[in-house]
Order: C-alpha cells, then sequence, then structure tokens
C-alpha cells in the first residue's frame, strides 16, 4: 500500500441517461489553459453565507450557485461514499484530450473544514471512447515509494480526506491503456468550506471580519509561495490570509 494512502475511497454511482450533457447545460465554464475548461460552485447557506475555496487558478467570472443537479449530484456522493460531511463548495472541470500538462500537487487546503473529504466525480462525453483518464497518487514523504493508480471510470467517484491530501500529492493524466482519441472528461471535485463570507454593499467579508481583497503582485507571489511549500510539506498550515489571486471570489455567485 503507498504510505498515507488509508483514506482514499472509490465507489461507482448508478448510471444514468446522460451525466456528463446534464453537468454541461448547468455548468457553464471558462477557458482556463489549453484543452481546460472550469468553473467554481458553491452552495450559499441559508443566512446567505458564501463557502470559499481559494486555489491558484485565476478566475473571471463569479462562482455559480449549486444548481439542482449539482446539489443532487453531491448528496449521492457523500451517500455511496459514506462521507461524514455535506459538500457546500466544487471545482468543475472539463478536460479535452489536449490537456495533459497537469503536474504533481495536494489540493490547497487553505479554506478546507477539518475531518471532510474531496471527491472527485468523473464522466465522460462517450463513456465507451478513449483517452480516458486516471488519478496517480504518490507518498510527499516518499516520493521513491511508487504510486498508486486509480482509473477515473464513468460515474465514477475517488474520495480522499484532507488528512490524506497533506499526506499525498496526486495528478490527473490520459490513460495511455486505451490508446488516442478525443473523447471528453468532465470531473467535479466536491469538498467542504470551513470559510463563509458574508458579501456587504457588494464586498466579501471573511468571518474574521476584514474584507477579503484581490493580491497584488507582491502579495500574488508570497501566496504562490505559500502554496509552493504546501505541496512539498506535510505539516504546512497557512497563516491568516485576507487575500485571494483570483477576482472571481470578490463577486457574490449567480
Amino acid at each position: 500500500m503507498l504510505p498515507g494512502s488509508e483514506d482514499i475511497v472509490r465507489c461507482a454511482l448508478p448510471g444514468e441517461a446522460d451525466r456528463f450533457a446534464e453537468l454541461c447545460a448547468a455548468t457553464p465554464m471558462e477557458d482556463v489553459g489549453k484543452g481546460r475548461k472550469g468553473a467554481v460552485l458553491t452552495r450559499p447557506d441559508t443566512d446567505g453565507g458564501v463557502p470559499l475555496v481559494r486555489t491558484t487558478t485565476r478566475y473571471a467570472r463569479p462562482a455559480l450557485r449549486f444548481r439542482d443537479v449539482h446539489a443532487r449530484l453531491a448528496a449521492e456522493v457523500r451517500e455511496r461514499a459514506g462521507l461524514p460531511a455535506a459538500f457546500d463548495n466544487a471545482l468543475a472541470e472539463r478536460y479535452a484530450s489536449a490537456y495533459t500538462t497537469m503536474g504533481r500537487h495536494c489540493d490547497q487546503a487553505l479554506d478546507l473544514a477539518e475531518d471532510t473529504f474531496i471527491a472527485v466525480f468523473s464522466c465522460y462525453r462517450d463513456p465507451d471512447a478513449y483517452p480516458r483518464r486516471k488519478l496517480v497518487f504518490e507518498s510527499k514523504e516518499r516520493p521513491d515509494a511508487g504510486t498508486l493508480e486509480i482509473p477515473l471510470v464513468h460515474n465514477g467517484v475517488v474520495a480522499f480526506s484532507v488528512a490524506a491530501n497533506r499526506r499525498l500529492r496526486h495528478r490527473i493524466l490520459a490513460d495511455p491503456a486505451g490508446g488516442a482519441g478525443d473523447n471528453e472528461w468532465l470531473g467535479l471535485t466536491f469538498r467542504t468550506s470551513k470559510t463563509l463570507l458574508r458579501f456587504r454593499d457588494g464586498v466579501p467579508y471573511l468571518p474574521q471580519g476584514v474584507p477579503l481583497t484581490l493580491a497584488d503582485e507582491a502579495r500574488g507571489r508570497e501566496f504562490y509561495g505559500l502554496r509552493r511549500r504546501e505541496n512539498e510539506e506535510t505539516d504546512f498550515a497557512y497563516p491568516a490570509l485576507d487575500r485571494t489571486v483570483s477576482a472571481s471570489d470578490l463577486l457574490p455567485p449567480v
């Protein structure tokens, strides 16, 4: 067993008519790289708190509120995988065959709630076509200990704890086993936020009562420097940060 991989859960959801088409229709995305589109989704609570999960990807559009299809899928993933906490934030991504450049990383945990899980749901434009994708894990402390490769099957879920995310790095790669093709993968990475934004007069405020701001060049470099440390260190902890590098985080969800 790969060291640190004890908290990885795999399961499959029942097949439905066409989750790929339904999710694409409900989730408008923006280009974030060659062959890659993305969107942030959030589920505000009944008091108007907006769950935030900051990343180093820069989005221009505001986060999307969970539609019914996202809420149903989040609940189904949690139930099938037997996970402890409900999801209130997600990253939607759509990869064409041209996207081949993902580096090894852990998910940014600045805003993730402790003792929760990150869950990746996968589906394909054509369930029977190639290429498929796989999720490859490695240990941060023992990169020479080999890898754990998990095929991202159609309507499948791979979940891993926030604690495992500290110990491991991962990346999503095209699986060469099936051969080349132009199939598309759509993934929703569900997570649970500990950071609820409150918008007052259009300004987002962090739980500490200070406004969330867009990092300038110097603070952006600092933000990325902290992120690099997180990718390498198993005991890394973020300091309190009142900034983001993504302008979308400053906009009320739509």
